[in-house]
């Protein structure tokens, strides 16, 4: 069983380069956009769930009020 993985590659426009081949600063800065990627994604996240929590809120208070009015 051979282990074939494959490096890492950054391209930019219609040039490709080896991730191992770039400088410090730049695999520094690459390794900073995948994090900013990832929070990006988890405070998508975030606010969908306080959407959901707002809009259930909305509805309990709803609910609430016009069980009083009956």
């Amino acid at each position: 069983m051979t282990d074939q993985t494959e490096e890492p590659t950054l391209t930019i426009g219609d040039t490709t380069y080896p991730v191992s081949e770039l400088s410090d600063e730049v695999k520094e800065m690459l390794s900073l956009h995948e994090q900013a990627v990832q929070m990006s994604v988890a405070a998508k996240r975030q606010a969908t769930i306080h959407d959901l929590a707002v809009a259930n809120i909305a509805s309990l208070i709803e609910k609430k009020v016009t069980e009083t009015e009956e």
